[in-house]
């Protein structure tokens, strides 16, 4: 299970990227507004740091033996927060629901949210033993 959960995790990483970076370079992407457009920049901007730099952090201790358990934590409550932050906060400025991309990233997001938090769990209890 522990895979299936990690193998999401990657999947949906991946995924993001690829919005993101479609987000930042295309043409086609239409916000409701001049500043969504802003922000969307702006905002697409680090998250795509934030994923680059959480999976980069976390292949790096994992290939080098080294505790997990904090660093998944912290990407956890990352990905929370960003999931409030676009449904709470930006009411889906970032989103644009007519491209298959995006549709991918918003039907993953509740399966990434549940596997990562599983996956902290399970490394933290992995860890411990």
């Amino acid at each position: 299970m522990l895979k299936i959960a990690q193998a999401v995790c990657y999947v949906f990483a991946s995924l993001v990227i690829a919005l993101f970076t479609l987000v930042l370079t295309s043409e086609t992407f239409e916000p409701r507004s001049a500043s969504a457009s802003i922000l969307s920049q702006d905002l697409s901007t680090i998250r795509i740091w934030i994923v680059v730099t959480g999976l980069s952090v976390y292949s790096w201790r994992a290939a080098s033996g080294q505790s997990l358990r904090l660093t998944l934590a912290v990407l956890t409550v990352v990905a929370w927060i960003m999931f409030f932050e676009d449904y709470l906060v930006l009411d889906n400025v970032l989103f644009v629901a007519q491209h298959p991309l995006a549709t991918a990233v918003q039907a993953t997001r509740p399966a990434f949210l549940l596997a990562v938090t599983y996956v902290t769990f399970k490394q933290w209890e992995l860890e411990e033993a």
